[in-house]
């Protein structure tokens, strides 16, 4: 829903992603070879209606982060729902094939007696954790990358400090591709300027105030 069958769905996310005006689209639309297509759309208009139908993902939220300490300006925190990015990676069509539900063993000989520790799901610990867990459950790792990021140079020297979210459960050859698009931008961390007699101080202030933020996302 609100698409009829996968074919349906097929063509209209090829449209979608074709980059096509809608006067584009109304044209490939009303040709007759697609008369023989059962579509649930006729129009450019009614395809991005369907659109609204589907459902939304992860909305953003805003809150200002309070501190014992002055800055020059607010600090303000823009985040998601890290639960709901999690239900988002595993409901992701993309990775159905491609993530690992339940801990396993590799061993280079049948004799089994090198095992191989290639993904998070095969080590001790994901095994140690499986078992204090109730039966038909799984194991769901989190992992969460963050970097200054440069925005601009030459006009202001703009920074970002974006944190994304990932599973473990995805395979790293398809996590590690960034056309698979597995990491997702979960927050925009604050990049604060406190005020403080001593310069070092500064650096302490905001590496308190990530981890005061990790807490408030987490």
């Amino acid at each position: 829903y609100p698409f009829t069958n996968l074919n349906d769905w097929r063509v209209a996310n090829f449209l979608l992603t074709s980059g096509l005006s809608m006067r584009a689209l109304d044209k490939f639309l009303s040709l007759k070879a697609k008369k023989n297509m059962p579509l649930s759309f006729w129009m450019a208009k009614d395809l991005h209606a369907c659109v609204e139908l589907l459902p939304s993902g992860p909305r953003w939220k805003f809150q200002i982060v309070p501190t014992m300490h002055s800055t020059k300006e607010p600090i303000q925190l823009y985040f998601q729902d890290a639960l709901d990015y999690v239900k988002a990676l595993f409901n992701h069509p993309f990775f159905e094939d491609k993530m690992d539900f339940t801990p396993f063993q590799l061993f280079t000989t049948a004799e089994r007696l090198m095992w191989v520790f290639m993904e998070w799901m095969s080590s001790d610990g994901t095994w140690d954790m499986q078992s204090k867990i109730p039966e038909g459950s799984t194991v769901c790792g989190v992992i969460l990358s963050s970097d200054k990021t440069n925005i601009t140079n030459m006009c202001g020297s703009r920074v970002a400090h974006p944190l994304l979210i990932s599973l473990v459960n995805t395979k790293m050859k398809v996590r590690n591709k960034a056309s698979s698009h597995a990491f997702l931008l979960l927050a925009l961390m604050p990049i604060p300027q406190f005020i403080h007699l001593v310069p070092r101080m500064c650096l302490v202030l905001q590496e308190h105030l990530f981890h005061q933020c990790l807490i408030i996302i987490l």
